[in-house]
């Protein structure tokens, strides 16, 4: 059983980050209602008049502003922290202090409480709440849980007969056992929880990308560029950038499936998945339509740029040696250009190509609006 609960060291580093974001919300939120309820306590205080200001009322005066005081400071620089790193030292400063302040708040209010014969009340209301109020600095808190009620049991001996200071002494140890309990008991939760939603979150990570992944080629599928496709000619609209649409479809396809085996035809739909990838950009976007059909989005590629990138995927893969296909492979590919036609019409320009390649002998690209062989317009 491990002392101090934590997750396994793969996930340390993003539970680090999780308790810090929850330490500093819980700061936010103590810190909000310390300015509420030591505000009202501080102005009920003030309506004793000169007796508020007496050696008797004076701790409980000092208490009330210093906790309405520091409840604004961290307003103030919580937002700050927002932005910064979560493994800045100014950021743990932050979330570790609040704590500390409040446990020393109640260990001096429990010794007063004690001398004055109410019992150390504040220390086991304090510490029971500081058990719950930091996350992932388990040894830190149990240090500090320590070193108050050691405090407190000093400043009683100081203050008190040995047979007055041995009861509040012993509560306070009660209280600080009970709340190392509590602390450790949410700290263990706290992981337990995390490693589970970790897990899940993986797993929907993993999900989310099969759903747009083929499974065969490893490239993304229909779906994915579906999404892409709107997006994109969204954003070439919005920012004049030119977006080319390349359809590539593998020539005689079905004669390598049905000499060679589907095997054959599928380690072919791979390779050639591989030689596509190879030519392009990191921003270009290619993806398995179905079959033996790609489709790639050429981002911010004028006709010169698309027309290169396309002639190198045709000769790369019919310069590639295919050593269990018995058929020459070579692909034919159609372009089209996006100047804000309906999406249909954009991907049936591109698809027209393909086909006016295949009646031109294959293995070649076509441009639609551009013949770069015969300087003709195609329509």
């Amino acid at each position: 059983m491990q002392i101090v609960p934590s997750p396994p060291p793969h996930q340390a580093k993003a539970y680090q980050q999780t308790s810090v974001e929850n330490n500093l919300t819980l700061v936010w939120y103590f810190s909000i209602m310390a300015l509420i309820g030591f505000g009202v306590h501080l102005l009920h205080h003030l309506r004793l008049g000169n007796e508020a200001f007496s050696e008797q009322m004076m701790p409980y005066l000092l208490v009330y502003i210093s906790n309405v005081l520091y409840a604004l400071l961290n307003l103030f620089l919580l937002p700050y922290a927002r932005g910064m790193s979560r493994t800045s030292w100014r950021v743990t400063l932050l979330e570790l202090m609040y704590p500390t302040f409040l446990a020393f708040m109640a260990t001096v209010l429990s010794i007063y409480t004690s001398i004055q014969g109410h019992g150390p009340v504040p220390f086991i209301m304090g510490m029971m709440v500081i058990a719950m109020l930091v996350q992932g600095h388990l040894v830190f808190l149990f240090c500090l849980l320590f070193l108050c009620w050691m405090t407190v049991s000093l400043g009683l001996l100081n203050e008190l007969p040995m047979q007055d200071a041995s009861s509040p002494i012993l509560t306070c140890f009660t209280s600080m056992l009970i709340a190392m309990f509590i602390a450790r008991l949410a700290e263990r939760s706290r992981v337990d929880q995390f490693e589970i939603l970790h897990e899940l979150h993986e797993k929907n990570s993993l999900l989310e990308e099969l759903s747009v992944q083929d499974p065969l080629t490893k490239l993304n599928n229909r779906r994915y560029f579906a999404s892409k496709l709107e997006s994109e000619t969204t954003r070439s609209l919005r920012y004049q950038h030119p977006l080319g649409l390349l359809i590539v479809d593998v020539d005689d396809f079905k004669k390598i499936n049905d000499s060679d085996g589907h095997l054959v035809g599928d380690e072919v739909l791979i390779e050639i998945a591989r030689l596509i990838s190879q030519q392009l950009r990191s921003d270009d976007i290619v993806c398995r339509l179905g079959g033996d059909e790609f489709v790639i989005l050429l981002v911010e590629a004028e006709v010169e740029q698309s027309k290169e990138i396309a002639t190198r995927i045709c000769d790369s893969i019919n310069a590639n040696k295919f050593a269990r296909a018995s058929h020459k492979v070579t692909v034919s590919i159609g372009y089209a250009q996006y100047t804000g036609q309906p999406l249909g019409d954009f991907m049936q320009q591109a698809d027209k190509m393909m086909y006016t390649s295949k009646k031109r002998g294959k293995n070649q690209v076509a441009f639609f609006g551009y013949d770069f062989d015969s300087q003709s317009v195609e329509l």
